[in-house]
């Protein structure tokens, strides 16, 4: 939990989410390198997008989830189930 005892807003960051945005940023570096820094830029941008959107999605779930959710039995009736 954030430090003031609220939701948090952020999660962590996927792993995978690095497959995407370490290429996007190597690109941009190549645009800004060769001339085209306002291209660059806006790569970099999309990357921080993608990363924050990321962090977003895998945010902490504002509720409890119980361990034995999925371990519903259905109740014996005593007759078979067709």
């Amino acid at each position: 939990m954030a430090s003031s005892g609220g939701q948090r807003h952020f999660g962590r960051v996927d792993p995978f989410c690095l497959f995407m945005v370490l290429p996007l940023v190597l690109i941009a570096g190549i645009l800004i390198w060769g001339g085209l820094a306002w291209v660059g830029v806006v790569v970099i941008v999309c990357a921080a997008i993608v990363v924050v959107v990321d962090s977003w999605t895998n945010r902490p779930l504002p509720f409890d989830v119980p361990d034995d959710d999925y371990d519903y039995d259905a109740p014996h009736t005593g007759r078979r189930a067709y």
